[in-house]
């Protein structure tokens, strides 16, 4: 019995290390071997928070990316991106929320 639950253990270790991980935040959804990094930041304003998911390009390369959040999963903003650099996606301006998961992903254009 202790030589299937290891194994069963296991197998749903090495299931959780093959999803890719979206983080808080003030985490990021890049993982070793990407050439873009994906994260997000809350931006308190009047009236609320913004809710904006920042797009690292970190290639030579144009990138055109999707990116959208857990609280507003649909439908998924589209980006360009230049070469080494940077761009910014408001998702909501006005969120009740201080705290959200940013997903998305690129590929190169």
């Amino acid at each position: 019995m202790k030589k299937n639950t290891g194994f069963a253990l296991l197998g749903l270790f090495a299931l959780v290390l093959g999803v890719p991980a979206a983080q808080h935040f003030h985490g990021s959804t890049a993982s070793a071997g990407r050439n873009y990094k994906i994260k997000g930041e809350v931006r308190a304003q009047t009236g609320g928070y913004r809710h904006v998911v920042i797009i690292k390009n970190k290639t030579r390369d144009w990138l055109n990316c999707e990116v959208w959040t857990d609280i507003d999963p649909q439908p998924p903003q589209s980006a360009r991106v230049g070469p080494r650099n940077t761009r910014e996606v408001v998702i909501r301006t006005r969120a009740e929320e201080d705290e959200f998961i940013p997903y998305g992903f690129c590929r190169n254009n």
